[in-house]
């Protein structure tokens, strides 16, 4: 394991949660390897902004990409975490709404629904 990569993993943990660092690392080693040097280590340790602005930040993005499958994993792991509330969750994808349109909000509110069930119940 690289320096570099050490330095990221934990935020890597951070925002996906454990289950979600797990998945990615199955996913793809390879490009979660690079994923966790580049973009966690060089650039989620820049303390211009904290980790919940961070996640906010991350969370529209996807939102607005319709990455649907990477909002399922930032999502459990701001909830896993406690970066944010499901009720904070819940009004970045509104607040995304006016910018993507209702479809694509209805689509991106039904993932970060079902997220919020799993840590209800």
């Amino acid at each position: 394991m690289s320096h570099k990569f050490e330095e990221g993993l934990p935020l890597l943990k951070l925002h996906l949660g454990e289950e979600g660092a797990r998945r990615a690392m199955e996913n793809s080693p390879e490009l979660t390897k690079f994923v966790v040097e580049h973009g966690f280590a060089d650039f989620y340790t820049n303390p211009e902004l904290d980790q919940k602005s961070r996640k906010i930040a991350t969370l529209a993005s996807l939102v607005t990409s319709a990455s649907l499958p990477q909002l399922e994993w930032h999502t459990r792991g701001a909830l896993e975490n406690g970066l944010l509330t499901p009720g904070e969750v819940k009004q970045l994808v509104i607040q995304m709404t006016i910018y993507i349109g209702y479809p694509a909000a209805y689509n991106a509110m039904a993932v970060v629904k079902r997220v919020i069930a799993e840590f209800e119940s």
